[in-house]
């Protein structure tokens, strides 16, 4: 008997997990990926293959470490520490980039970090931004989503200054739906952009087969009070 629930219950989270993957086949469901916009430029400093990097200057210095005991992550510049994490807790850095988001000639990071859930959960990232202030100052921005890559970043309006896109799930009263949300940078802030693009933001239906068509089920009203939702969820710091 507890064979015969253990084959049910793994048929159940397959059946829950290969809709998501199907899904993920065609992500994003915009044509930025192939089009003529252009993409962030980044230099890649540490992530699961590269535990450690020190810049010919010896100023930047990026580490990944984890084995079963032990987590030690450490991104600084010169005497500035901007993300230091010694134990295993919430959002669990795996990758880190330096590039310069806002076109300022200063060193900017980008740190991608996983809840490491399970199911479409296991895919719920964090991504941290360290703005270069000048003189060892930067200011921090950090926004939760779902597969975050490289690719949300990009440049939309061939304006020369790059636009993020964020990922969301939202689950409404009889179905879920995929969010997305279009974000610049302003004053050191992530200003929402949506109003700028004909398309967004997007609400996809979460189906079992690939969609990428923006649903008619929800009022506007309701997707604005979740789009006031994500953009309170932004969480912004100062570092020095």
């Amino acid at each position: 008997m507890k064979k015969k629930q253990l084959i049910i219950n793994l048929l159940l989270v397959f059946a829950c997990v290969v809709p998501a993957l199907a899904y993920m086949e065609n992500y994003p469901p915009h044509k930025f990926k192939n089009g003529k916009f252009k993409h962030l430029e980044v230099q890649p400093l540490v992530d699961i293959d590269r535990r450690d990097y020190l810049s010919n200057d010896k100023q930047i210095v990026a580490r990944l470490y984890e084995d079963k005991d032990t987590f030690n992550f450490l991104l600084q510049d010169g005497k500035t520490v901007l993300l230091k994490i010694e134990t295993w807790k919430d959002a669990i850095p795996y990758a880190v980039y330096q590039a310069d988001l806002n076109k300022d000639g200063l060193k900017d990071f980008i740190v991608f970090s996983s809840f490491r859930g399970c199911g479409l959960a296991a895919f719920s990232d964090e991504v941290k931004i360290f703005l270069g202030k000048g003189n060892g100052k930067y200011q921090s921005i950090s926004y939760e989503t779902l597969y975050s890559d490289l690719e949300d970043f990009v440049d939309l309006d061939n304006d020369d200054e790059y636009e993020i896109i964020t990922t969301n799930l939202y689950g409404g009263d009889k179905h879920n739906y995929w969010a997305y949300n279009i974000y610049e940078i302003m004053d050191y802030k992530l200003v929402n952009a949506n109003a700028k693009f004909k398309s967004f933001p997007k609400f996809i239906w979460f189906t079992h087969k690939p969609n990428d068509k923006d649903t008619t089920h929800l009022t506007q009203e309701e997707k604005d009070k979740y789009i006031n939702k994500i953009n309170n969820g932004i969480k912004y710091g100062e570092v020095k």
